[in-house]
């Protein structure tokens, strides 16, 4: 009797000596999930919210290839792990926004469908409702590639199979305006680790010569991927984000950049995915983050942008006494869009 358990045992362990029933995966998690009461409270809070924020993406990725392998009734619609595996008592903490993203090719861009089809995701409550609206409206002859360019724009700008309606509320008050832009570029960097990876150790270094050649950015996106075909088309997505998303100026051998102006809606819209929850926050982590690096937004005109921001009730305070320079949000980004939307009726402030 023995042998005939150790036998079906086997038949559940991997290639490679790792278990895959159900049960031998949910011990490993569960070794991981205690192994973070050794740190302190903050630093346990935060390795936890990445445990979680990862098995949410592995879901996300398992719904994406069964939705391109076959029909939507196949599709996995439970969450992977349900509280009955994960006790609620053990993690009240809220899913990030943004898991860690993953460092992978990125062949396609998809900026001017986003900008277009995007928007319209103001005009749905449910996830699924609008990656089916997508797969029946984006512009390609095969349905499978309908489905598959669905899934990447739903992966890309709404992450962990959630219809964030932040986003879909200033998305759809923003359609067709150069505000868009920004936001979905930033949406786009912060989903694609290369696209950031490039604006910050690339584009951003060469901003004193006004651009790069992207010889220079493939032979960088070449050093982080494996496939060489891989790194021609996310470069060629790259160059090609830039100019649609409106960051800079693409040629065929050519990405030209500048410092630049952007609008109060996107930014202050912006600031709030990067400070998502009110405190105090100072400007040197505003300008060492993404506002400045990837989207190339100019000191000068940020900090007239969080006064601004706080004329309008946005933040509480903006401080600039000796060195320290501070400013405090005043809302979750939850409550802050619809402060935030009415501000894409008026012009640079």
């Amino acid at each position: 009797m023995a042998k005939a358990r150790t036998k079906s045992r086997q038949t559940l362990v991997g290639k490679k000596g790792e278990p895959t029933d159900l049960e031998s995966v949910l011990d490993a998690v569960r070794v991981i999930w205690a192994a973070t009461e050794q740190a302190d409270s903050a630093e346990q809070d935060r390795l936890r919210r990445m445990i979680v924020g990862r098995i949410d993406r592995l879901r996300s990725q398992l719904n994406g290839k069964l939705r391109s392998h076959g029909p939507a009734e196949a599709e996995v619609q439970p969450t992977l792990f349900s509280d009955d595996h994960l006790e609620k008592r053990e993690t009240d903490t809220p899913v990030p926004r943004f898991s860690e993203p993953q460092l992978r090719a990125c062949g396609k861009d998809l900026a001017s469908h986003a900008l277009k089809f995007i928007p319209q995701a103001s005009e749905f409550s449910d996830v699924q409702a609008y990656r089916d609206h997508l797969g029946s409206k984006l512009p390609f002859n095969s349905v499978a590639t309908r489905r598959r360019r669905a899934n990447y724009l739903v992966n890309r700008f709404f992450p962990g199979e959630k219809l964030h309606q932040d986003l879909a509320k200033f998305a759809g008050a923003a359609a067709g305006h150069p505000c868009l832009g920004d936001v979905l570029f930033y949406l786009a960097a912060r989903s694609e680790q290369i696209i950031g990876l490039t604006a910050e150790e690339v584009v951003w270094p060469s901003l004193a010569d006004g651009g790069v050649s992207r010889a220079r950015i493939n032979e960088f996106v070449r050093s982080k991927l494996t496939s060489e075909k891989g790194s021609k088309e996310t470069t060629n997505a790259i160059a090609r984000s830039y100019q649609h998303y409106g960051s800079g100026e693409a040629s065929r051998t050519h990405l030209c950049i500048s410092l630049r102006r952007g609008h109060l809606a996107s930014f202050a819209y912006i600031l709030h995915l990067e400070f998502p929850e009110p405190g105090m926050y100072t400007f040197e982590k505003l300008f060492d983050g993404p506002m400045h690096k990837w989207l190339l937004w100019e000191r000068d005109w940020m900090i007239e942008q969080l006064y601004a921001c706080r004329q309008v009730g946005l933040l509480t305070k903006v401080s600039e006494i000796d060195a320290m320079r501070q400013f405090t949000t005043k809302y979750p980004l939850a409550e802050a869009v619809d402060r935030i939307v009415p501000l894409l009726k008026g012009g640079e402030p």
